[in-house]
């Protein structure tokens, strides 16, 4: 299915078709169409647009009744994604707002000093590094442990209720929550295109990471493990949030 020039990703029928429906699968999906970013901004109120929202209109017709729940990064481009995927769905489903997906993500620690890294490094750096190297950049978390702490909670938003779960964020979270859980460095000719996505679901004691060509099973204790550098990391951030919302 297309519209304009802009189609829907094909490794997205094909793992809907693959994925097990009596199962809950999570979907981290890339946002759909937008505009060009501003240079050197954000683009936090940066919209989809028309052929954007036509377009993820058509992936809900797609997946219709197997959609049970839509969470979003609360940036506009994402919020607007999902409030398309659920009328193309014809399905009554409220997008909930996580900012684990974005502004600032589970990759960020200290947003201030992360955007930092974009500044000097650009986009295509830092989502290099994601994909490759265990360090964290300044003001973010380590990659591997930030990657299996969003699964782990996508998986429990989606425990019991057999179906598909969209959790709609930005490319950088997709690449490297897909490279981290399939354990290959994606470069750039593998980064998501506009509504593609990994899939995620529980077999047999097992975890299976699907993206595109990529198929791949891993432990599922593994999602849990966490030291205390990294929990403390998170906490940071989560602390940081309730000191930003208690002053606004």
């Amino acid at each position: 299915m297309s519209v304009g020039r802009w189609r829907i990703p094909p490794s997205i029928a094909r793992w809907m078709a693959e994925a097990p429906e009596g199962e809950p699968v999570a979907v981290l999906l890339r946002h759909s169409v937008r505009g060009p970013l501003p240079p050197g901004r954000a683009g936090y109120r940066l919209p989809i647009t028309e052929e954007g929202s036509a377009l993820a209109r058509e992936l809900g017709v797609l997946i219709g009744s197997r959609l049970k729940t839509l969470h979003a990064s609360p940036l506009v481009r994402c919020m607007q994604t999902v409030e398309a995927i659920g009328v193309g769905a014809e399905v009554e489903a409220s997008a909930v707002r996580d900012r684990l997906l974005g502004d600032p993500s589970v990759y960020v620690i200290d947003g201030k000093l992360a955007w930092s890294n974009w500044r000097e490094q650009g986009h295509e750096s830092v989502m290099r590094h994601l994909v490759s190297q265990d360090r964290p950049l300044p003001g973010m978390a380590h990659p591997g442990p930030a990657a299996r702490f969003l699964v782990r909670h996508m998986l429990a938003c989606a425990e019991g209720r057999p179906g598909l779960h969209l959790f709609v964020t930005h490319d950088l979270v997709v690449t490297a929550t897909a490279a981290r859980l399939l354990g290959q460095s994606l470069g750039a000719d593998s980064w998501p295109w506009y509504l593609e996505g990994v899939f995620f679901w529980k077999q047999g004691g097992r975890l299976v990471t699907a993206y595109r060509d990529h198929c791949g099973c891993s432990d599922l204790a593994a999602l849990a493990s966490l030291d205390l550098r990294h929990v403390s990391d998170f906490a940071r951030r989560e602390a940081r949030k309730c000191r930003l919302g208690n002053s606004a």
